[in-house]
Protein backbone atom coordinates (compact mmCIF):
# COMPACT_ATOMS: atom_id res chain seq x y z
CA UNK A 1 0.00 0.00 0.00
CA UNK A 2 2.87 2.69 0.77
CA UNK A 3 4.52 1.79 -2.23
CA UNK A 4 1.41 2.17 -4.27
CA UNK A 5 1.79 6.09 -2.40
CA UNK A 6 4.63 6.85 -3.34
CA UNK A 7 4.48 5.54 -6.62
CA UNK A 8 1.58 7.43 -7.52
CA UNK A 9 3.65 10.94 -5.38
CA UNK A 10 6.41 10.09 -7.66
CA UNK A 11 4.40 9.92 -11.31
CA UNK A 12 2.38 13.67 -9.81
CA UNK A 13 5.85 15.01 -8.78
CA UNK A 14 7.23 14.26 -12.32
CA UNK A 15 4.08 15.25 -14.12
CA UNK A 16 4.34 18.69 -12.81
CA UNK A 17 7.70 19.75 -12.90
CA UNK A 18 7.25 18.55 -16.53
CA UNK A 19 3.80 20.87 -16.78
CA UNK A 20 6.43 23.67 -14.99
CA UNK A 21 9.31 23.27 -18.39
CA UNK A 22 6.72 23.31 -20.93
CA UNK A 23 5.15 26.31 -18.91
CA UNK A 24 8.50 28.07 -19.16
CA UNK A 25 9.09 27.08 -23.08
CA UNK A 26 5.66 28.35 -23.98
CA UNK A 27 5.85 31.94 -22.09
CA UNK A 28 9.49 33.85 -22.58
CA UNK A 29 10.96 35.74 -20.30
CA UNK A 30 9.34 38.20 -17.94
CA UNK A 31 11.18 41.25 -17.93
CA UNK A 32 13.10 43.02 -21.29
CA UNK A 33 16.82 43.48 -21.43
CA UNK A 34 16.90 47.01 -20.29
CA UNK A 35 15.01 46.07 -17.40
CA UNK A 36 17.43 43.30 -16.26
CA UNK A 37 20.68 45.55 -17.21
CA UNK A 38 18.65 48.56 -15.16
CA UNK A 39 18.67 46.65 -11.82
CA UNK A 40 22.40 45.13 -12.28
CA UNK A 41 23.24 48.91 -12.41
CA UNK A 42 21.08 49.73 -9.40
CA UNK A 43 22.99 47.47 -7.11
CA UNK A 44 26.35 48.13 -8.38
CA UNK A 45 26.31 51.25 -10.60
CA UNK A 46 28.61 52.12 -13.03
CA UNK A 47 27.75 51.17 -16.73
CA UNK A 48 27.11 47.45 -18.74
CA UNK A 49 29.30 46.47 -21.06
CA UNK A 50 27.62 43.81 -22.64
CA UNK A 51 24.52 41.72 -21.96
CA UNK A 52 23.51 38.13 -23.35
CA UNK A 53 20.38 36.61 -23.21
CA UNK A 54 19.87 32.64 -22.01
CA UNK A 55 16.55 31.89 -23.51
CA UNK A 56 16.82 28.39 -21.77
CA UNK A 57 17.20 29.45 -18.25
CA UNK A 58 15.35 32.40 -18.69
CA UNK A 59 17.79 34.33 -17.81
CA UNK A 60 20.32 37.64 -18.63
CA UNK A 61 24.16 37.56 -18.03
CA UNK A 62 25.47 41.18 -17.52
CA UNK A 63 28.90 42.69 -17.42
CA UNK A 64 29.63 45.66 -16.10
CA UNK A 65 32.07 48.24 -15.16
CA UNK A 66 32.39 50.60 -12.04
CA UNK A 67 35.08 52.00 -10.34
CA UNK A 68 35.87 48.59 -8.74
CA UNK A 69 36.68 46.65 -11.62
CA UNK A 70 34.61 45.12 -14.05
CA UNK A 71 31.61 42.28 -13.10
CA UNK A 72 29.55 39.40 -14.24
CA UNK A 73 26.29 38.66 -13.02
CA UNK A 74 23.25 36.90 -14.15
CA UNK A 75 19.30 38.23 -13.64
CA UNK A 76 16.87 35.83 -13.65
CA UNK A 77 14.48 37.62 -15.68
CA UNK A 78 11.08 35.54 -14.22
CA UNK A 79 12.32 36.31 -10.10
CA UNK A 80 14.23 39.94 -10.96
CA UNK A 81 17.06 38.07 -8.72
CA UNK A 82 20.47 39.08 -9.46
CA UNK A 83 23.00 35.71 -8.86
CA UNK A 84 26.39 34.26 -9.85
CA UNK A 85 27.77 37.84 -9.05
CA UNK A 86 32.17 37.71 -9.83
CA UNK A 87 34.47 39.84 -9.93
CA UNK A 88 36.85 39.59 -13.74
CA UNK A 89 39.25 42.62 -13.30
CA UNK A 90 39.82 44.65 -10.12
CA UNK A 91 40.91 48.60 -11.13
CA UNK A 92 43.66 49.79 -8.78
CA UNK A 93 42.26 52.69 -7.00
CA UNK A 94 43.50 56.10 -7.05
CA UNK A 95 44.11 58.34 -3.72
CA UNK A 96 42.21 61.11 -2.71
CA UNK A 97 43.67 64.16 -2.61
CA UNK A 98 43.06 64.80 1.33
CA UNK A 99 44.37 61.14 1.82
CA UNK A 100 47.63 62.00 -0.03
CA UNK A 101 47.92 64.97 1.71
CA UNK A 102 47.95 62.73 5.22
CA UNK A 103 50.89 59.87 3.63
CA UNK A 104 52.97 63.05 2.57
CA UNK A 105 52.94 64.71 6.08
CA UNK A 106 53.14 61.43 7.49
CA UNK A 107 56.15 60.13 5.92
CA UNK A 108 57.78 63.74 5.63
CA UNK A 109 57.12 64.54 9.26
CA UNK A 110 56.50 68.04 7.48
CA UNK A 111 53.18 70.59 6.86
CA UNK A 112 52.05 70.73 3.34
CA UNK A 113 51.60 74.49 2.64
CA UNK A 114 49.84 73.89 -0.89
CA UNK A 115 49.06 70.52 -2.79
CA UNK A 116 47.31 70.02 -6.22
CA UNK A 117 46.56 67.16 -8.62
CA UNK A 118 48.68 66.50 -11.67
CA UNK A 119 47.51 63.86 -14.94
CA UNK A 120 50.60 62.77 -16.65
CA UNK A 121 51.08 60.65 -19.13
CA UNK A 122 52.55 58.56 -16.87
CA UNK A 123 49.55 58.39 -14.22
CA UNK A 124 47.77 60.58 -11.67
CA UNK A 125 50.53 62.27 -9.36
CA UNK A 126 49.92 65.24 -6.16
CA UNK A 127 52.13 68.00 -6.45
CA UNK A 128 52.33 69.56 -2.50
CA UNK A 129 55.25 72.07 -1.05
CA UNK A 130 56.20 70.46 2.44
CA UNK A 131 57.50 73.19 4.74
CA UNK A 132 59.79 71.07 7.51
CA UNK A 133 62.61 72.38 9.78
CA UNK A 134 62.18 76.42 7.85
CA UNK A 135 63.08 74.62 4.36
CA UNK A 136 60.80 74.11 2.06
CA UNK A 137 60.65 71.05 -0.35
CA UNK A 138 58.58 70.47 -3.53
CA UNK A 139 57.37 66.49 -3.52
CA UNK A 140 55.36 64.75 -5.96
CA UNK A 141 53.36 62.07 -4.85
CA UNK A 142 51.94 59.14 -7.02
CA UNK A 143 48.37 58.33 -6.54
CA UNK A 144 48.53 54.49 -7.80
CA UNK A 145 51.70 53.52 -6.39
CA UNK A 146 50.53 55.49 -2.99
CA UNK A 147 54.43 56.63 -2.95
CA UNK A 148 56.44 59.62 -2.99
CA UNK A 149 58.48 59.48 -6.10
CA UNK A 150 60.35 63.18 -5.95
CA UNK A 151 61.34 65.04 -3.21
CA UNK A 152 63.91 68.11 -3.94
CA UNK A 153 64.51 71.02 -1.69
CA UNK A 154 63.47 74.61 -2.95
CA UNK A 155 66.03 76.75 -2.66
CA UNK A 156 64.63 80.45 -0.95
CA UNK A 157 65.96 83.50 -1.89
CA UNK A 158 68.55 85.51 1.11
CA UNK A 159 67.75 89.32 2.28
CA UNK A 160 69.75 90.63 0.15
CA UNK A 161 68.30 89.11 -3.12
CA UNK A 162 64.80 90.18 -1.73
CA UNK A 163 65.82 93.44 -1.52
CA UNK A 164 67.31 93.52 -4.70
CA UNK A 165 63.76 92.17 -5.81
CA UNK A 166 61.61 94.51 -4.08
CA UNK A 167 64.11 97.49 -5.41
CA UNK A 168 63.68 96.57 -8.84
CA UNK A 169 60.38 96.43 -8.65
CA UNK A 170 59.79 99.78 -6.81
CA UNK A 171 61.94 100.87 -9.92
CA UNK A 172 60.13 99.28 -12.34
CA UNK A 173 56.72 100.66 -11.10
CA UNK A 174 58.46 104.11 -10.77
CA UNK A 175 59.33 104.04 -14.45
CA UNK A 176 55.36 102.93 -15.42
CA UNK A 177 54.32 106.22 -12.99
CA UNK A 178 56.89 108.21 -15.16
CA UNK A 179 55.66 107.19 -18.53
CA UNK A 180 53.71 110.93 -18.61
CA UNK A 181 52.44 112.70 -21.66
CA UNK A 182 54.51 116.00 -23.30
CA UNK A 183 53.91 119.70 -22.38
CA UNK A 184 52.85 120.01 -26.55
CA UNK A 185 50.20 116.80 -25.72
CA UNK A 186 48.88 118.87 -22.87
CA UNK A 187 48.65 121.80 -24.98
CA UNK A 188 46.86 119.99 -27.66
CA UNK A 189 44.43 118.22 -25.47
CA UNK A 190 43.60 122.40 -23.72
CA UNK A 191 42.95 123.26 -27.45
CA UNK A 192 40.50 120.56 -28.00
CA UNK A 193 38.46 121.86 -25.23
CA UNK A 194 39.18 125.44 -25.59
CA UNK A 195 39.28 127.45 -28.46
CA UNK A 196 42.09 130.37 -28.29
CA UNK A 197 45.45 130.65 -27.76
CA UNK A 198 47.90 129.11 -25.46
CA UNK A 199 49.42 131.88 -23.19
CA UNK A 200 50.84 129.83 -20.75
CA UNK A 201 51.98 126.03 -19.77
CA UNK A 202 53.06 125.45 -16.10
CA UNK A 203 53.13 121.98 -14.18
CA UNK A 204 51.76 121.81 -10.63
CA UNK A 205 51.21 119.15 -8.07
CA UNK A 206 48.08 118.53 -6.81
CA UNK A 207 46.48 115.81 -4.50
CA UNK A 208 45.81 113.68 -7.39
CA UNK A 209 49.12 113.70 -8.78
CA UNK A 210 51.05 116.09 -11.17
CA UNK A 211 49.15 117.61 -13.65
CA UNK A 212 49.96 120.40 -16.89
CA UNK A 213 48.35 124.43 -16.43
CA UNK A 214 47.43 125.47 -19.29
CA UNK A 215 46.46 128.98 -19.84
CA UNK A 216 43.83 129.46 -22.82
CA UNK A 217 42.98 133.04 -23.95
CA UNK A 218 40.09 133.52 -26.10
CA UNK A 219 38.42 136.58 -26.83
CA UNK A 220 36.70 137.77 -23.89
CA UNK A 221 37.22 135.50 -21.38
CA UNK A 222 39.98 133.01 -20.96
CA UNK A 223 40.76 129.37 -18.92
CA UNK A 224 43.15 127.27 -17.20
CA UNK A 225 42.53 124.29 -17.99
CA UNK A 226 44.00 121.49 -15.84
CA UNK A 227 45.63 117.79 -17.40
CA UNK A 228 46.74 115.01 -15.50
CA UNK A 229 50.05 114.08 -16.41
CA UNK A 230 50.03 110.69 -16.62
CA UNK A 231 46.18 110.02 -18.28
CA UNK A 232 46.08 113.00 -20.54
CA UNK A 233 42.93 113.47 -18.87
CA UNK A 234 41.28 117.15 -17.89
CA UNK A 235 40.63 117.25 -14.56
CA UNK A 236 39.18 120.89 -14.36
CA UNK A 237 38.66 123.75 -16.01
CA UNK A 238 38.83 127.30 -14.42
CA UNK A 239 37.39 130.29 -16.45
CA UNK A 240 38.50 134.10 -15.71
CA UNK A 241 36.70 137.67 -17.43
CA UNK A 242 39.53 138.96 -19.93
CA UNK A 243 40.39 142.87 -18.63
CA UNK A 244 39.32 145.28 -21.46
CA UNK A 245 42.27 147.99 -22.40
CA UNK A 246 41.69 151.63 -20.59
CA UNK A 247 41.42 154.16 -23.24
CA UNK A 248 44.42 155.71 -24.29
CA UNK A 249 44.60 159.68 -24.05
CA UNK A 250 44.55 161.70 -27.03
CA UNK A 251 48.07 163.94 -27.61
CA UNK A 252 48.05 167.73 -27.46
CA UNK A 253 48.23 169.00 -30.96
CA UNK A 254 51.48 171.56 -31.85
CA UNK A 255 50.81 175.16 -32.15
CA UNK A 256 50.33 175.46 -36.08
CA UNK A 257 53.20 176.87 -38.16
CA UNK A 258 52.67 180.96 -39.05
CA UNK A 259 52.40 179.68 -42.75
CA UNK A 260 48.95 178.23 -41.52
CA UNK A 261 47.77 181.29 -40.78
CA UNK A 262 47.42 182.40 -44.38
CA UNK A 263 45.60 179.50 -45.32
CA UNK A 264 43.05 179.96 -42.54
CA UNK A 265 43.07 183.56 -44.00
CA UNK A 266 42.30 181.95 -47.76
CA UNK A 267 39.56 179.85 -46.15
CA UNK A 268 37.50 182.77 -44.35
CA UNK A 269 37.95 184.96 -47.49
CA UNK A 270 35.93 182.03 -49.10
CA UNK A 271 33.73 181.78 -46.79
CA UNK A 272 32.83 185.78 -47.22
CA UNK A 273 32.53 184.95 -50.81
CA UNK A 274 30.03 182.37 -50.50
CA UNK A 275 27.79 184.24 -48.07
CA UNK A 276 27.91 187.19 -50.43
CA UNK A 277 26.87 184.79 -53.10
CA UNK A 278 24.27 183.86 -50.87
CA UNK A 279 22.88 187.32 -49.57
CA UNK A 280 22.95 188.38 -53.56
CA UNK A 281 20.29 185.45 -54.26
CA UNK A 282 18.47 186.48 -51.50
CA UNK A 283 18.06 189.95 -52.42
CA UNK A 284 17.20 188.75 -56.40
Amino acid sequence: MKVKVLLIVFIIFGLSFTLFQIFKKEHPVNISQKEAEAIAVKLYGGKVLNTTVNKENNNYQISIDNHKGIYNMYVDGNTKKVSNVRLIKRKESLLTIDEAKKNIEKELNGRIDQIKQVNKKEGAFAEATVKKDDKHYSVEYDLKKKKIVANTEKKMASNTQMKDHLSKGIEQKSNTNTSLISKQQARNIALQQINGKVTNLSEVITQNGKHYKVTVDGPSEGAHVYVQANTGKVSSISWYAKAQPKPQPKPQSDPKPSGDDDVEDDDDEDDLNDDDENSTDNDD
